[in-house]
């Protein structure tokens, strides 16, 4: 077997398909919630529809890019390894800025509403995962990336890296899904409504619980090539 190839490299591709097709899916769902339910997309000069932004780019952003970061080296295996850390690095760095933008959304709104910010369960984890998440994307740009560390140096952080990576997306996981219920219990969704928030927080749960396997299976890590190991002194995926 090839040093690039998983032991389980079916079982592998149906899960990952399939963990595409649901993250996808919660953000389409998310889109059409808002779109038919919500009134759409606005900004400053439509303060009832500028909320809408931030499910919608949290989702996309906390949910499906990064997760698709996480997932990069592992969906695609057969690249370069500088090569996939760069792609790593945009794909984080695009879900870090749909997470501000929305959070900057739903701080609008709230003043110019008048609400409070940081009241609710769901806000507090939100935030702490976001500035977690820029902080965990500064440590592995300048660690993995640029300028770099040494090699036994990166090694030694690769765990907490990871470690970290995994407790975020539980964070950004579960701010989803606290949000989605606290949003339908204050607009009092109920029929249709109410069973399309549902069907999208599923979607989200079964999503988060994909990729989580995904990414903790030992047997469908990316191996180094042998080029790799030869350039390298310590094996760093």
């Amino acid at each position: 077997m090839d040093m690039d190839t998983p032991t389980d490299l079916p079982l592998f591709t149906k899960l990952y398909t399939l963990a595409q097709v649901l993250g996808i899916l919660s953000v389409v769902l998310v889109g059409v919630w808002v779109g038919l339910y919500r009134g759409g997309f606005g900004w400053s000069a439509f303060p009832d529809l500028q909320f809408n932004w931030h499910p919608f780019l949290m989702v996309l952003g906390l949910v499906l890019l990064y997760a698709n970061g996480a997932l990069i080296y592992r969906g695609f295996r057969s690249e370069r390894k500088r090569k996939l850390k760069v792609v790593h690095a945009v794909v984080m760095v695009s879900a870090l800025v749909c997470a501000v933008v929305g959070l900057v959304a739903v701080f609008k709104f709230h003043d110019s509403k008048g609400f409070a910010n940081m009241h609710s369960l769901h806000s507090w984890i939100g935030l702490a995962t976001v500035i977690l998440f820029a902080c965990q994307w500064l440590a592995g740009f300048l660690t993995f990336l640029f300028p770099g560390l040494r090699s036994s140096l990166r090694a030694a952080y690769l765990p907490l890296h990871q470690y970290f990576g995994l407790f975020i997306f539980a964070g950004a996981i579960t701010s989803t899904l606290l949000g989605l219920s606290e949003k339908a219990i204050f607009v009092q969704s109920v029929g249709s409504e109410s069973v399309l928030v549902n069907v999208t927080g599923l979607c989200v749960a079964v999503f988060a619980g994909l990729v989580t396997y995904l990414l903790s299976q030992p047997k469908f890590r990316r191996q180094a090539t042998e080029d790799e190991v030869l350039l390298t002194d310590t094996v760093l995926e």
